[in-house]
């Protein structure tokens, strides 16, 4: 029997609102929230963020990048840090 577990998050306001980045990557953002340990870390893999999503992990990486590049997140090794 699998276990379910009732996850949550916390979303910047700011990045839900912000235009430049696409809603998919909105979605990974919230994604990862409810992932994340109370210092804001967490560290899936791209296989369970895109079984999450329903989404390919090309999909996740190209996400992830956009998130680099808005700096919503920092990315050190496996670890992801949500800015």
């Amino acid at each position: 029997m699998h276990k379910t577990l009732n996850r949550f998050g916390i979303v910047s306001h700011k990045v839900i609102t912000d235009i430049n980045l696409s809603v998919q990557s909105k979605a990974l953002y919230s994604l990862l929230a409810c992932y994340s340990n109370k210092d804001r870390t967490c560290f899936p893999s791209i296989s369970r963020l895109a079984d999450d999503l329903g989404s390919s992990q090309s999909s996740i990486h190209r996400w992830i990048k956009e998130l680099k590049h808005y700096q919503y997140i920092k990315r050190v090794g496996r670890k992801i840090h949500i800015v």
